[in-house]
């Protein structure tokens, strides 16, 4: 009986054994360590989406407005900020900004909603409200020369607006001398887009 006690001891401690370097060597597998050094990459990406926001001066906010007209027919009537501004030379103070919050330069695009009509349906024509827009103002800037009349649709006005800076916007009229009188109104939209981006 001492023999098989001492039999069985001898094979527990061998299968203990067994069990325990079996374990050692599956950690080491694992866990192996060389001595050689081991490289590798992988591409990290974002993409920022452009951002643009816009600010209306303060006077093309309050409305681009004619004054009374007391004679017709009349030509190229400016619009009464066209020439205001003693800060810049005589330039005009009807701005859109490109907001410092944006991180893309602006093209910026107009309309007008129809033309100018009052409470009697009469209307003065689309072609007879013009606009020219550039990037700096003074006493010339933007030329009456370069007058664009409106159009019901949006059509480019000035390109390449840096951010932090303006657009700089004058208008005119030509009444016919045969309007009748009147209050004549509609609406000018203006529009912000990626520069090289369509209206």
């Amino acid at each position: 009986m001492k023999n098989f006690d001492k039999k069985n001891n001898s094979f527990n401690t061998l299968l203990a054994f067994v069990v325990v370097a079996s374990f050692f060597l599956f950690f080491f597998q694992s866990f192996s360590i060389t001595g050689n050094a081991t490289e590798g990459s992988t591409i990290s990406n974002v993409s920022i989406a452009k951002y643009l926001a816009i600010t209306f001066g303060d006077n093309l906010s309050e409305g681009i407005q004619f004054g009374t007209v007391n004679t017709l027919p009349a030509t190229n009537i400016n619009a009464t900020h066209n020439n205001d501004s003693t800060s810049i030379s005589g330039g005009t103070t009807y701005t859109i900004e490109v907001h410092d919050d944006s991180n893309t330069n602006v093209d910026f695009c107009i309309r007008a909603n129809a033309g100018l009509t009052s409470a009697g349906a009469d209307v003065i024509g689309l072609g007879n409200e013009t606009y020219n827009a550039f990037s700096t103002t003074n006493a010339t800037y933007p030329l009456l020369s370069g007058e664009t009349s409106l159009t019901t649709g949006y059509v480019k006005a000035v390109s390449n607006i840096d951010v932090g800076s303006m657009a700089y916007w004058r208008f005119w009229l030509d009444i016919p001398a045969a309007q009748p009188s009147g209050d004549y109104n509609n609406s000018v939209l203006f529009e912000g887009v990626t520069t090289g981006i369509a209206c």
